[in-house]
């Protein structure tokens, strides 16, 4: 996937495999599972998943904010 934030004036992107959010900000994993980054939440702008990694859902929409599957 594809995590965008915006430190300063330009957008910036970072690579990764998966991510673990915190309250403060997410981190950021390689496929072997070591962090390779971090990005607080004030500056995060968005996460687009690459080609192959799209989810289908049922209904076509996700979950609401907050839903809980279980």
């Amino acid at each position: 996937m594809k995590v965008v934030y915006k430190p300063g004036n330009a957008y910036e992107e970072i690579n990764c495999f998966d991510f673990r959010e915190y309250d403060q900000g997410i981190v950021l994993h390689d496929e072997e599972g070591y962090n390779i980054g971090y990005v607080p939440h004030e500056i995060l702008s968005h996460i687009e998943p690459h080609e192959g990694e799209m989810v289908d859902f049922e209904d076509g929409q996700p979950p609401e904010p907050g839903y809980d599957d279980e």
